[in-house]
This record gives structure tokens, C-alpha cells and sequence, in this order.
């Protein structure tokens, strides 16, 4: 019997492919620093900054990537922790400087719903479906949310890999939302005086818990219980799951095979160090100029911190979950999308109050009330699709309808472009913006 044919690509042309597909945009990279220098409109300057993150952000994914296959994924996992979530760490560290800790703490409630559900519904839209009873030869590939939706099809996830981390994942929710009922708490009794010395004293010792519970985790995921995270062949097989040990020895055995040179490493290295950099330049400028955007186009800087740079942000990582679904690799799309959260959540936000700490500036884990319901209410919606282990297109759409619906400053930004849309002199702008 012939064996069942694999999708492999080496390494060295994984990274290769990434970056040739990246490598047309980076003519962005240029186009900001020259309107940041020559001091073009404000809007301008923080648009090209922002798009030019979107091309170095694949450079920097797919060295990471290369990197973690020579030296395992030990070492990979580490590299993918500390750079996977590069923009939001370099934009909270700016806002922070800048005396902004709202627009920090925006920045990383929006990166985590995004991540709660705009990825998540991209790989519930764009996967192979398996339309109950029918074989593999009978699978269809949905392009879009609007053919997805005519499926009758039903996904499978790993039950190991839904429940360990769902947990982690309302573990972490409960640690952000304490010190809101804390600040409620103590307010509601009159003892408001100290109320802002104790939030931030419990943000930090909390800040320091969610840095120990990060080390754990990637201890667990990397070394005592990595054969559950291996990704499984969405073959259909009810066995499947029987066989995570069979599968991370064939993966192992593979990697070393195709384990990149110390040649393509290097170059890998370089490739991470320079987009980083590089990176926080964009950023630098796009926060620079990010005041006068928001006064040009009349859109408010939290619009910007929950919606915009957390959108711009996680395109590449948007772009891997959807490659993995589309190759059925559902386990792997589900643990870049909750490890990603789980990164800025354990690690990014933490690291900023930190740095606040050391910078003698002023950030704390108190978020706004509305900011905090959404992430809580976020939250416990994806746990609940999670423990359902069968999905369907009417969890995506449930999804994006919370992402839709509970932003009231999308609300407010929307109704006022329907204002000016009748203004000549912003129909241009608002049409350049949203293409």
C-alpha cells in the first residue's frame, strides 16, 4: 500500500518563499521614512508607517521560524515568545514612555480580541470542511465566510490542546480583571485615598505572578508536555489522537533531516535582528505622527490602540493561522491563536508594567470598565466554543458579531465618517484610508 503522501517544505524554502512574498511591500519601509522626514501630513506619515510593520512583521515570523527548526523547538518556542509579539511590545514600551498607559493597556485588550476573534473566525471560515458522512476525497475548501456558510460541515480539535489552554486562558482573564474589582471595591467604601498606590502595588506583584505562570507555561508546552501541542494530520481518523507520540517522532526525525544550515541560520538571524529594528522605527514615527492622524481623520486614539494597530499587527500571524487550516492543521491554528494571547498576556503586558516600574512611570493592570467586560465577556464566549470541540460557520459568526457589536468607539467612529461623508473634502481621505 502506498503511503499517504505528506505536505513538507524545507525549511530553507519556507523562509525563502515568506520573504520573496514580503519583499514587494517593503517598498513601504522607504515610502514612511521619507514622509516621517520630509514631514508630510500627519495621516501620511502614520499610514505608510503602519503598513510598512506588515511586510517586516513576515520577514521577522518566518526567521524565527527558520531559527526554531535548526536548534529545536526548545529554543524555537523561546525565539517565536520573545519575537512573536514584537509590535505590541515596542508600541506599549512608546506609549508608556510617552506617559499614555491607557493607550498601552488599548493596544493589548485589542490585540488579544483580536486574536480571540478575528483569527480565530479566519480559521473557522477559511478551512478544509468535513461535511459529516462523507470521505476525505469529498472535502471542500472554504474561501471566503460566505461559502463557508453554506457548508454543513463539522471541524475537529484536539481535546488535550482545547482544554489546557482554555484554562490558561481564563486563568490569565481573572488575574487582568482583579485589579478592576480591587479599584471598585475600595472606591465603593470611601477609601479612595490610597486606592491608586494599591492598584499599582497590585498590578505589579501581579505583573511579576503572570511572568512566573509564562515561564511555566512554555515549560510546559516546550518540554514536559510537548507531544500533546504536536500538530496532528487532519486525515479524519478517529484514531488520530491515539497517535501524538507515533507523529512527534516522525516530526522529529523529519526536522533533522531538513534542519536549515548554520549558513541560512545566520542570514535567519540577521533577517530577525534588522526587521526588528526596523520595526521599531515604523513605530516610532506612527506614534510620533499618531496625534495628528487622529485629528485629521477625526477617529479617537483608542479606535486606533483597539482596533487599527492590533489589525495591522497580527496580518501575518492572520496569514499563518489561515495557511495551517487551509492544510488542515486545525491543533497548530488553535495553538498560535490562543498561544498568541497567552503571550501578551503573560508576557507583553506584564513586561510593561515592568518597565513602568523601572521607568518610574505610571502603568498598571486597572483598565477600563468597558474594556474590561469586553475582555471578559471575550473570553468565556471562546472558552464555551472551545469546549464544544465540533465547530461549525456559527461559531465564526458568533464571533465576529462580538467583535462587531461591543466596540462602542468602532460605533462612534463610523457615525461620524457617515457625517463628513458628505463633505467633498474628506471623501478622498476616508477612501485612501479604508483601501
Amino acid at each position: 500500500m502506498e503511503a499517504p503522501r505528506r505536505d513538507h517544505v524545507r525549511p530553507e524554502r519556507s523562509l525563502i518563499r515568506a520573504i520573496s512574498n514580503a519583499n514587494v511591500f517593503l517598498l513601504l519601509v522607504p515610502l514612511g521614512f521619507i514622509a516621517y522626514a520630509e514631514k508630510w501630513p500627519d495621516a501620511l506619515v502614520a499610514s505608510f508607517n503602519l503598513a510598512a510593520i506588515i511586510p517586516l512583521s513576515v520577514h521577522l515570523s518566518a526567521a524565527s521560524g527558520a531559527i526554531g527548526n535548526r536548534w529545536g523547538s526548545l529554543i524555537g518556542g523561546l525565539v517565536n515568545a520573545t519575537f512573536g509579539n514584537t509590535v505590541e511590545l515596542i508600541v506599549g514600551v512608546l506609549a508608556v514612555l510617552r506617559n499614555e498607559p491607557r493607550m498601552a493597556q488599548s493596544i493589548m485588550v485589542g490585540s488579544i480580541l483580536s486574536d480571540i476573534l478575528l483569527v480565530c473566525l479566519g480559521r473557522l471560515a477559511l478551512v478544509r470542511w468535513h461535511p459529516s458522512g462523507s470521505s476525505n476525497e469529498s472535502q471542500v475548501q472554504g474561501c471566503c465566510f460566505i461559502a463557508g456558510a453554506r457548508s454543513t460541515g463539522v471541524l475537529q480539535v484536539n481535546a488535550a490542546i482545547a482544554d489546557t489552554l482554555s484554562t490558561l486562558m481564563i486563568i490569565t482573564t481573572v488575574a487582568l480583571v482583579l485589579p478592576a474589582a480591587l479599584c471598585s471595591t475600595l472606591t465603593s467604601r470611601g477609601g479612595s485615598f490610597h486606592v491608586d498606590s494599591m492598584v499599582i502595588s497590585f498590578s505589579r506583584a501581579t505583573a511579576v505572578v503572570l511572568l512566573g505562570v509564562y515561564i511555566a507555561y512554555l515549560y510546559f508546552q516546550l518540554k514536559t508536555h510537548a507531544s500533546i501541542f504536536v500538530d496532528q494530520e487532519q486525515d479524519g481518523q478517529d484514531e488520530a489522537d491515539n497517535r501524538i507520540d507515533t507523529e512527534a517522532e516522525t516530526q522529529a526525525a523529519t526536522c533533522s533531516v531538513d534542519r536549515p544550515s548554520m549558513l541560512k541560520v545566520a542570514a535567519a538571524s540577521v533577517i530577525l535582528v534588522s526587521s526588528g529594528l526596523i520595526i521599531a522605527k515604523c513605530t516610532t514615527n506612527f506614534m510620533e505622527s499618531l496625534d495628528g492622524m487622529a485629528e485629521t481623520l477625526g477617529v479617537s486614539k483608542t479606535f486606533v490602540a483597539i482596533i487599527v494597530i492590533p489589525v495591522a499587527s497580527n496580518a501575518s500571524e492572520m496569514a499563518q493561522v489561515v495557511d495551517a487550516s487551509r492544510k488542515q492543521k486545525i491543533d497548530f491554528a488553535i495553538g498560535v491563536i490562543i498561544g498568541s494571547i497567552l503571550q501578551i498576556a503573560l508576557f507583553v503586558l506584564p513586561m510593561l508594567v515592568i518597565v513602568g516600574w523601572a521607568l518610574r512611570q505610571r502603568m498598571d493592570l486597572y483598565f477600563e470598565p468597558s474594556q474590561t467586560y469586553i475582555l471578559l465577556l471575550a473570553v468565556v464566549l471562546v472558552n464555551q466554543v472551545l469546549q464544544d470541540k465540533h465547530y461549525t460557520f456559527l461559531h465564526g459568526a458568533l464571533l465576529i458579531s462580538v467583535y462587531v457589536g461591543n466596540f462602542k468607539e468602532s460605533t462612534l467612529y463610523f457615525k461620524h465618517v457617515a457625517n463628513l461623508y458628505l463633505d467633498r473634502r474628506y471623501v478622498v481621505v476616508m477612501a485612501a484610508y479604508f483601501t
